[in-house]
């Protein structure tokens, strides 16, 4: 029997299992993502000259730590199908989808993505991943859409590619469970105005971190461009009843003004709008401000866009009221990126459900049954940034210590 299981492998599953495992206790991660590690593992670093304190390491580096020293197991692709509370003792049955590339076989050397002909569909475990080995994706793989393609498996020296591997099921038993799920970015497609969906050149704050991790630059969609007139909207997609979510996110202020500054570190002639609802970075605000105003490029303003509509080339003109004299402005742009905020996952209702437990009224698991042995940690309950979920989780940790009676 294992001590605890953490069902998510985010920065809140991460910082419980640490702080578990540290102790001596056995612990199980269980995450329905490819390689787990949660949304920090697809961001970048904000710090290109100095460290803006973004946090994004604070997991990442956690999870290797683990990975190395063989502290946890952790079980990627893996769904939770059911539960069984007994007397100090939970037992969970699991399904995990096929990988197609054997975990135990495979040592990471990176051969079988580099002759892969089709980007994406086969994809290398980032930095922080919990679990360090490729994964298929079989709606893109050349083998499983025309059957002629067996590249990356004749490049395998470990014969680790496993073409016909089927969902399996297992179970696990544990005296204590943490429940991680974490959030997932809001889509702002249901905010029409802004024109995502239609216009390309109207992206994410987490697409933006796609495309300069891949290009080490930022770079339009339309055309690959590089920008040289950028405006970053806040609160897409947060504060709204119109295709988002009611509350504020609370990560997005300080998250926005880290990308800002690190776009600006990366192409200081470039162009930065930042446009704001209201600043809430739990840091002097003034010090966002001050930065702003001490970049002869960099302008930072208060009032949400009424809408964005496509101009000429593909640029973008943003139509606001100024919150000084109430006047409409519009002004050209070359990108746009909305900041975006979070909500519970999908899986958090069928997880409550699980476990018996119930949902306030934006869907978050506001708390566990410690009784019952069963815990809540991180953006699932409330929602979090990244330092704030590592922290959740090792409370969380130390509340099943506690509970465990271990000294």
């Amino acid at each position: 029997m294992i001590d605890v299981i953490i069902v998510g492998g985010g920065p809140a599953g991460v910082g419980a299992a640490e702080a578990l495992s540290k102790l001596g206790l056995s612990v199980a991660i269980v995450d329905n993502s490819p390689f787990g590690g949660g949304v920090p593992i697809e961001l970048s670093c904000k710090g290109e000259s100095e460290c803006t304190k973004c946090h994004v390491c604070m997991p990442r580096d956690a999870a290797e730590r683990m990975r190395s020293e063989g502290a946890i197991d952790a079980y990627s692709m893996a769904k939770v199908r059911s539960v069984n509370i007994m007397d100090n003792n939970i037992e969970m049955e699991l399904e995990i989808a096929p990988r197609y590339v054997r975990i135990n076989k495979c040592i990471d050397c990176g051969k079988c993505v580099a002759v892969c002909p089709i980007e994406g569909a086969i994809i290398a475990p980032p930095h922080g991943a919990m679990t360090r080995v490729p994964y298929i994706a079989k709606e893109l793989c050349a083998h499983f859409t025309s059957k002629k393609c067996n590249l990356c498996s004749d490049a395998c020296p470990t014969d680790a590619i496993k073409y016909r591997e089927r969902p399996r099921k297992t179970k696990l038993a544990a005296r204590a469970v943490i429940l991680a799920t974490g959030q997932e970015p809001v889509d702002p497609s249901g905010s029409l105005h802004y024109g995502y969906g239609v216009f390309p050149n109207v992206i994410t704050s987490l697409e933006a971190e796609r495309i300069t991790s891949r290009y080490g630059e930022l770079k339009r969609p339309s055309d690959g461009k590089r920008p040289e007139k950028v405006a970053l909207i806040q609160c897409a997609g947060s504060r709204t009843t119109k295709g988002g979510v009611e509350y504020c996110s609370k990560f997005c202020c300080k998250y926005g003004i880290r990308i800002a500054r690190a776009l600006f570190d990366r192409n200081p002639e470039m162009n930065i709008s930042f446009i704001y609802m209201d600043l809430r970075t739990f840091e002097p605000r003034s010090e966002a401000i001050k930065w702003a105003r001490r970049k002869k490029n960099v302008a930072i303003s208060q009032g949400v866009p009424g809408y964005i509509q496509g101009a000429e080339g593909g640029n973008l003109v943003v139509r606001r009221t100024s919150p000084f004299d109430g006047a409409i402005e519009d002004e050209e742009f070359e990108l746009v990126i909305l900041n975006i905020g979070g909500r519970p996952r999908p899986e958090t209702k069928v997880i409550a459900e699980h476990f018996s437990l119930s949902l306030d009224e934006h869907g978050f698991i506001s708390r566990g049954d410690p009784n019952r042995g069963i815990f809540v940690a991180g953006s699932c309950k409330a929602p979090m940034d990244i330092e704030e979920s590592y922290a959740d989780g090792k409370a969380a940790a130390i509340s099943i210590i506690s509970a465990l009676g271990v000294k």
